[in-house]
């Protein structure tokens, strides 16, 4: 810390006898006739300029503000772009000199003075949005900031003045930032906004810009920018390299070659560099309108929402408040009938969309979804409010809602799977019509290993506490397949579809016998060393109509020799 601040105070003696970096116009005049090559000769930030910086990641740049004059404001601000950044602003008292001699007296240039080595952090702050540190009334100081990339190498832009009140850098957002959404259809939305202060107070020139994506909210049109380029994109700057603004190589696409430790770089140029498609952010700058309707969405899909206010004279931007929407359904729902089960495919390009009416507000709302083949998810939602979801569904999910109100209710059905993936739903408010039956928590089948002989084994499951029917079949399988122990087939196969030579028997359980919570099962007439899968096929005690549900199968081999 102490040989990082007396070099930085070394390196800028001379342009702090010239009063830089305060608010003098004639010299502000010269930075901003020059700023290009300030930005990039120095780590001190001129006074009411925007500096623009790359940060790697997890890498923390430094840079320096002085304010001489005491009692000045001082703003400083942060501006990340698609990266959270970290960064905190510490106060280093400015103290006058004190003559080389060591006879106390102070030199005669009052403009010289040192920063004191150590000073308090009077900020920190973290996130996506433009973070700003303010003190109305400083005393004589530098502020060091410190910035740090979390997450991925980024830009940034920094801005720092003593006259605020005069320079207003950034269009103000209303009191009420919020943006509205109205009128969502298939493939339409409405956007709406209060005006800027800095429109309507101020009488300065701004426009709007809306940007719209699938992924998330962002907080700065930098950000906007970044992703329609495919990542940050950042200006060359002018020579000599190096100098206080670091040239980062790898920012620009430049290959670092040589030993380390060494001052041997070769700057290779890159290649044409290959840029996102834009079609993933909708992106439109709408002039001073505060509505606007943005066309060209898809159906059934959830789109985030941000608008900017931008300067036109400064072309610096702020964000109203964002948000989400989901745009409606494309094909027409169907109405689920109470009590039937339906079997259906769903792909990942296109969803299921159901229907539910609610018309006994006392009694519970039971959906049921079985996944056959292939992880879906489930959404039921009432007037655009998902009101329930289940993200993974990859057996058997019951979701019962209550305290409903009379109406319909929506339910979608989707899967991110490449290929078709085949479920069952079922609804009811009815618990008796409920087809499935209850299972235990471990559907495992047990084999009893040392009772498994050349012609028979012995195996054994766990038994519900209801009225129920169950099923036992085997087959024989593979070398391959008995290896993995796992073959792809579908969850929701009924005992129907079996082979008659694969049945082994069908047992009835009833509540209270002896053998109530597990039932087992010897089968004979098995063939010496013979790879057997056998199935067990549980139902509610319906006679054909009920659903059926399966165990974990189990692999057997007999052995050799009797």
């Amino acid at each position: 810390m102490r040989c990082e601040l007396m070099v930085v105070w070394l390196g800028v003696a001379l342009t702090w006898a010239q009063r830089l970096p305060t608010r003098d116009e004639q010299l502000f005049r010269l930075q901003a006739k020059n700023a290009e090559t300030n930005q990039w000769n120095t780590k001190v930030l001129p006074d009411g300029m925007e500096v623009r910086n790359f940060l790697f990641e997890d890498v923390t740049k430094t840079y320096y503000f002085f304010v001489e004059d005491e009692g000045s404001p001082v703003l400083i601000v942060v501006e990340p772009c698609d990266t959270e950044i970290q960064w905190k602003v510490t106060q280093h008292e400015v103290t006058e000199a004190v003559s080389p001699d060591g006879s106390g007296e102070h030199m005669e240039d009052q403009g010289r003075r040192g920063p004191s080595l150590t000073g308090p952090v009077v900020v920190r702050f973290s996130g996506h949005d433009t973070m700003s540190y303010f003190n109305p009334a400083s005393q004589r100081a530098m502020y060091r900031v410190q910035v740090t990339s979390r997450g991925a190498d980024t830009l940034f832009g920094m801005y720092a003045t003593t006259t605020p009140d005069s320079d207003k850098p950034y269009p103000e957002v209303p009191g009420d930032p919020e943006v509205t959404a109205s009128d969502v259809s298939k493939s339409t939305a409405t956007l709406s906004w209060k005006p800027s202060p800095t429109e309507t107070k101020f009488h300065l020139p701004v426009k709007y810009c809306i940007a719209v994506n699938r992924a998330r909210n962002l907080k700065t049109l930098c950000a906007v920018n970044s992703r329609r380029n495919g990542g940050d994109d950042m200006p060359m700057p002018s020579p000599p390299f190096r100098f206080g603004f670091d040239f980062d190589f790898k920012s620009f696409g430049f290959k670092r070659r040589g030993k380390k430790r060494r001052n041997r770089d070769k700057i290779v140029f890159p290649a044409v560099k290959v840029m996102a498609p834009q079609e993933n952010i909708l992106f439109e700058c709408v002039g001073d309108k505060k509505a606007y309707t943005v066309a060209g969405l898809q159906p059934g899909t959830q789109y985030f929402y941000d608008v900017f206010v931008v300067n036109t004279l400064t072309n610096r931007s702020s964000a109203y408040t964002g948000g989400r929407l989901e745009t409606k359904q494309h094909k027409r729902r169907t109405r689920l009938k109470d009590g039937k089960v339906t079997t259906a495919t769903v792909k990942r390009s296109k969803g299921q969309a159901y229907t539910v009416r609610v018309g006994d507000t006392q009694s519970p709302l039971q959906l049921t979804v079985q996944s056959c083949m292939g992880e879906v998810s489930v959404k039921i939602s009432r007037e655009g409010d998902v009101v329930a979801k289940e993200s993974r569904v990859s057996s058997l999910s019951n979701l019962v809602l209550t305290n409903l109100t009379e109406g319909d209710y929506q339910v979608a059905v989707s899967s991110k799977r490449k290929r078709p993936s085949t479920f069952k739903i079922f609804s009811t408010t009815n618990p008796a019509k409920y087809p499935y039956a209850q299972m235990p928590s471990d559907t495992k089948i047990k084999q009893f290993e040392k009772l498994t002989t050349c012609d028979s084994a012995t195996i054994a499951w766990l038994v519900n506490d209801e009225r129920s029917k169950y099923c036992l079949y085997k087959s024989v399988v593979s070398k391959k397949v008995f290896r993995r122990k796992q073959v792809t087939e579908n969850s929701c196969e009924n005992p129907r579809t079996r082979k008659k030579d694969e049945k082994v028997i069908c047992r009835h359980h009833r509540p209270g016998s002896v053998d109530r919570s597990v039932m087992i099962e010897r089968i004979s007439g098995l063939k010496p060393g013979t790879r057997y899968k056998f199935d067990v096929y549980v139902q509610k005690h319906r006679g054909e109509t009920g659903q059926a549900l399966m165990y974990r199968s189990v692999y057997i081999k007999t052995k050799r020799r009797c």
